[in-house]
């Protein structure tokens, strides 16, 4: 007869989630103080730049995201979509998925309509 397992294990790994996850969490909570310090930023600067709200929201669409080198957005431009997901994985070693949201979200964006 085999002796049941001792039922330590699932805690352990509810410890070890639970500590990754608690990460997570503290790694999301310092970008979202980084992005409002660089708002803060943008905002100081505009604003001596004596470049405008509304002007400022025109600038903000005409970015381009980071890892959409000039290269993909020709591929994006010549209908090359998959190329182009290609590309940004290997610009970028961003998953598939990740690569494939990126273009999607370029193209939707202004890329290409």
């Amino acid at each position: 007869m085999v002796a049941p397992r001792p039922a330590c294990r699932p805690r352990r790994l509810v410890v070890v989630f639970g500590s990754a996850r608690r990460q997570d969490q503290e790694r999301i909570e310092a970008l979202q103080r980084q992005v409002r310090e660089l708002e803060g930023l943008v905002g100081e600067l505009s604003r001596r730049a004596g470049v405008g709200p509304a002007e400022l929201h025109v600038l903000r669409g005409q970015t381009v995201p980071s890892g959409i080198t000039s290269a993909i957005q020709d591929l994006v431009a010549r209908g090359k979509v998959i190329e182009a997901i290609k590309e940004y994985r290997s610009e970028t070693g961003a998953g598939l998925k990740e690569a494939k949201d990126a273009i999607d979200a370029y193209r939707e964006g202004g890329g290409l309509r």
